[in-house]
């Protein structure tokens, strides 16, 4: 069985506001999600481009829900 994050950014960054969130499924593992994985969630949502760099948790709170 996976795991399915709540991801939510913390802060305004670019085209990111702060509160918006993604969901995302992790079916292969039980770890949070990777930064690869946040940025493709809020591009395929938002159509905003996150750099990498930026998908931790210092800008995005990340639960397990």
């Amino acid at each position: 069985m996976g795991n399915l994050w709540k991801v939510t950014a913390k802060r305004e960054s670019g085209k990111l506001s702060k509160g918006m969130s993604v969901e995302i499924p992790i079916s292969d593992r039980s770890g949070k999600p990777r930064a690869k994985e946040i940025a493709q969630a809020i591009a395929t949502k938002y159509n905003i481009e996150v750099g990498e760099t930026r998908c931790t948790e210092i800008y995005f709170e990340i639960e397990k829900i």
